[in-house]
């Protein structure tokens, strides 16, 4: 009898040796599948864009965000679009493309390609200073008034009066830009009827 018990106590040690070893191995199995992608992931974050510095408190809604946070989002895109030299003017259009609302990035990349190759080819470069920002909360756009300068060589070539509208989008948490296009210094937000529309009526 006690030889069986023996035989059968064997047995069931070498049961839980096995079982022990299966499980070590699939433990260790594991650790290194989740190594590997520790490994294969560590090089990618996701990165969210906002302004480089927030200098005031703002809101977002579902489908819009404050006034706020569309003046500090202008201010941020302008300095993208219009601060630029033929040695920046690349990298700063691939940034103002992360921003791009689906729908308006191939307006945006001929327009930022078109610009880019104007400055590289005369070597200009061109600075904006903003005089005055006017925001329309319920259509989500910038109106801006400022100076355009450009210098080529380090020398001022012109010095002009400029107006541009800032179309922003919010979906699914993020801001994205619809439009940045030149508009008539008296009217920036374009609210007035362009004389072609009010002759048609």
């Amino acid at each position: 009898m006690k030889l069986a018990w023996l035989r059968a106590d064997i047995a069931g040690a070498r049961r839980a040796t096995i079982f022990l070893a299966l499980l070590l191995s699939g433990s260790l199995l594991v650790n290194l599948v989740l190594a590997v992608l520790t490994l294969h992931l560590s090089g990618r974050e996701r990165i969210v864009l906002v302004p480089p510095s927030i200098h005031k408190t703002f809101w977002v809604e579902s489908e819009r965000v404050s006034s706020e946070y569309l003046q500090q989002m202008a201010y941020f895109l302008l300095q993208l679009t219009l601060d630029v030299t033929p040695l920046n003017v690349d990298y700063q259009a691939g940034l103002l493309m992360q921003y791009a609302a689906p729908a308006s990035l191939g307006e945006l990349r001929a327009a930022m390609a078109a610009s880019a190759e104007g400055l590289k080819r005369d070597g200009a470069s061109t600075v904006f200073s903003a005089r005055d920002l006017v925001v329309d909360e319920a259509t989500q756009r910038v109106g801006v008034r400022g100076q355009l300068t450009t210098f080529v060589s380090d020398r001022r070539v012109s010095e002009v009066s400029k107006a541009y509208v800032i179309e922003l989008q919010y979906v699914g948490g993020r801001v994205f830009l619809k439009a940045f296009r030149e508009t008539n210094p008296n009217d920036p937000l374009e609210i007035q009827p362009h004389p072609a529309a009010a002759a048609a009526r």
